[in-house]
């Protein structure tokens, strides 16, 4: 099951504060057993191969599976020590774990917000799930795991994942699959001079909800202090702002939050669109070549099945309407993005021989890459200026429902990236006094000297952010594991692996991976079915045959991620600020990055925009407006002389951060930018890698192998007659 993120806001629990008016007094014990109540009941019902694997998905493919199988027998024997729990009153973290004495030390304000608002419970056993995980994880390795000959733990100390997230997003998952609906104490608060206080929780919607917020750190280490791991929530960080977070405003000019979501769509089709890059389509007419070229319908279902995770409500009540088709998601057209069209390496020479929708390259020398002297903005800037007028007019005439909300949504992507992608705001600085801030242009013959441009956008770039979405459904260790299945079932990925099989010339492959999920169908709905399953994905099918299907894919997605990489270490361009160009390339533009000094700034902006754009069209819609959203809309798309709305804004920031302003004045600083992005995305890569082989090998490491589970699942069944027969099915694929 995927979970649902909030698209709407940042939540409020990413630190817990205290509130204006705090309980007198507020601290305690807190009495609480639910997470390893809870524990104990999956580990009572689930089969101990099932039970391993969900626990290695969180805690770490590091330890071996039988450590894993001895935790499941502690929690059957009574053995597993509940950590203790204290609230305390000057406690600065929403909560957080000491690994020396078991303690989970719990902030004021998590148990104040409950007391005054107990809807807001879910949070409070949040919190209980998340620091369980990290009391689990000190468990493991220092009590269960292997130890060497001087008694040390054979396993490192911690995690490299974060186990509490991972843990806290996994037993919600197991608690869903529970039709429970009602209230259930999660803790009985004890304040030292009072009567203890029973704390419930509506079972369902906190499952539901931690689903939600503890989704996005599942991959990311949180540990702030060597002995101390504290608690995060949310869907992104305060510190980073994305087309999601920016659109957030609209739920505050009316929109339901349903149509915010719908809007949202409209927006994220629109950036994922990107992935359809000529570069790497393949026509129609063109032989099967994976992973070099990956058809525009195999590239299309791939972003759907993202958006079924991405969308899961939007999804669930109209299907119809929230399926990615390729007349949905369209392809990459630099006009849709501001981005600056022009190339010098054409490849392929003709981009609308891969697909007709594609846009024809800009040479050098088009007058589209002009900029024009009256505006002081490249030309090309117009041509996507006139892509949104066209998206606000059909919202306009559509109105606020699906049909209007998504080219609402596209049309506000490019707003956002005029601010994100441009040089508006260092323009603008400049033409408030801060005169050493790089304008990354040249001046050229135009009003007003500097010209407003945008970046070059390379296949690199498309190509790299292939990294993120395919990787973490590829590679993460997180969705490896078993989840009991009814026929039909594919997990996302099964269904990306499929359509890349599907992309590759060797149709055996593919067979061999069909015949396995076949056969998976058919034990699916046998009484003891879960056993079968995880017994049959690693010995059923022989782990060297799957292996090497699962290989040729990861393989091969790595091989074009990394190629991409370092294609991308050369296409940073040169200095625009003393070249004599006016075409920057994209990194050296973008500041989608939270490290960029900008970037705050930058959203700041696009949010303002957004706001008067949206606040036009719903008085629109409700047959009240007076302004017209399109030209509301385009009024922005103008060089930052001639417009004022941005300066105070401005001012106020540049005022309050002096240093970030000082940083963008430095191009050794603003180089360190583009080149930390090249170093993260080559350690994204090496940890891909190494999450692919330590998935490959901790489910494939031979039948001989004492330590795989292909060797300790073996050993704990006797299916022999039906485990054959899958055998000698896969054997003849080989």
């Amino acid at each position: 099951m995927s979970s649902k993120i909030d698209a709407y806001k940042t939540l409020r629990f990413l630190k817990l504060t205290p509130y204006e008016h705090p309980l007198p007094g507020l601290a305690g014990q807190l009495h609480t057993t639910y997470a390893l109540d809870q524990l104990t009941d999956l580990a009572r019902i689930t089969p101990p191969a099932a039970f391993a694997l969900m626990m290695a998905e969180t805690f770490g493919f590091d330890i071996p599976a039988h450590t894993y199988f001895t935790l499941q027998k502690a929690l059957l024997s009574g053995n597993v020590e509940n950590p203790k729990h204290v609230v305390m009153p000057t406690y600065t973290y929403p909560a957080d774990y000491d690994n020396r004495d078991r303690t989970v030390r719990i902030h004021p304000a998590a148990i104040e917000r409950v007391l005054t608002d107990p809807s807001t419970s879910w949070e409070l056993l949040a919190i209980l799930l998340h620091e369980f995980g990290h009391h689990l994880d000190n468990v493991l390795r220092g009590d269960l795991a292997d130890k060497n000959a001087d008694g040390t733990p054979s396993v490192a100390p911690d995690s490299a994942r974060e186990e509490g997230s991972g843990h806290a997003y996994r037993m919600a998952l197991f608690g869903s699959m529970d039709q429970t609906d009602g209230g259930i104490e999660i803790a009985t608060f004890c304040p030292p001079d009072a009567d203890p206080i029973a704390i419930s929780a509506c079972y369902f919607n906190a499952m539901e909800r931690i689903q939600e917020t503890q989704s996005a750190n599942l991959n990311s280490p949180i540990n702030e202090h060597g002995d101390r791991e504290g608690f995060e929530a949310g869907s992104g960080s305060k510190d980073k702002h994305t087309h999601q977070t920016i659109e957030a405003v609209l739920g505050s000019v009316g929109l339901e939050t349903s149509q915010v979501q719908m809007a949202y769509f409209g927006n994220w089709l629109r950036d994922y669109s990107q992935l359809l890059d000529p570069k790497i389509v393949r026509a129609a007419t063109m032989p099967k070549d994976f992973p070099n070229v990956l058809s525009r319908e195999a590239l299309t279902k791939i972003v759907d099945v993202m958006s079924v995770a991405k969308f899961k409500n939007l999804r669930s009540i109209r299907p119809e309407f929230y399926t990615v088709t390729p007349d949905v998601l369209g392809v990459y057209r630099p006009s849709q993005h501001i981005d600056n069209p022009k190339v010098t390496n054409p490849t392929p020479a003709d981009p609308t021989t891969r697909d007709a929708e594609f846009e024809q390259w800009v040479m050098p020398g088009d007058p589209l890459l002009e900029v024009d002297p009256q505006t002081s903005m490249k030309r090309y800037i117009q041509r996507s200026v006139a892509v949104m007028q066209d998206e606000l007019r059909q919202a306009m005439a559509q109105g606020p429902d699906y049909q209007g909300l998504k080219p609402f949504g596209a049309a506000l992507h490019i707003l956002e990236d005029f601010f994100a992608h441009s040089n508006f705001i260092e323009l603008s600085l400049i033409k408030l006094g801060h005169s050493t801030v790089l304008p990354w242009t040249s001046k050229t013959d135009c009003k007003w000297h500097l010209p407003l441009v945008t970046g070059t956008f390379g296949g690199t770039d498309v190509i790299s952010s292939l990294a993120g979405p395919i990787g973490d459904v590829l590679f993460s260790t997180k969705d490896v594991g078993f989840k009991p299945t009814v026929p039909g079932f594919r997990s996302e990925r099964d269904q990306i692996i499929l359509i890349l099989l599907n992309e590759h010339h060797d149709e055996k492959l593919l067979d061999i991976f069909n015949a396995f999920l076949d056969a998976r169908d058919q034990w699916a709905s046998l009484p003891v079915s879960e056993y079968v399953e995880m017994y049959a994905w690693f010995t059923g099918t022989p782990g060297r045959i799957l292996s090497n299907v699962f290989n040729t894919v990861m393989q091969g997605m790595l091989g074009l991620i990394g190629n991409s990489i370092d294609d991308a270490q050369t296409h940073f361009g040169d200095d625009p600020n003393t070249s004599g160009s006016t075409d920057p390339s994209h990194s050296q533009l973008s500041k989608d990055h939270a490290e960029h000094p900008l970037h705050k700034l930058a959203a700041l902006l696009a949010e303002e925009a957004v706001k008067r754009v949206a606040q036009a069209m719903v008085a629109h819609w409700n047959g009240e407006g007076e302004v017209d959203p399109v030209a509301m809309a385009t009024a922005f798309f103008v060089h930052p002389m001639d417009c004022t709305w941005q300066d105070e804004i401005i001012k106020d920031w540049a005022f309050n951060h002096p240093y970030l302003v000082r940083r963008s004045t430095s191009k050794s600083d603003l180089d360190d930018l583009q080149k930390n992005a090249h170093d993260a995305a080559e350690q994204a890569l090496k940890r891909l890698r190494k999450d692919g082989k330590t998935v490959l090998n901790f489910i494939f490491r031979g039948e001989k192998n004492k330590e795989s589970f292909y060797h300790l699942l073996g050993q704990q069944t006797a299916l022999g007659p039906l485990l054959n027969a899958v055998k000698d099915r896969a054997d003849k694929h080989d």
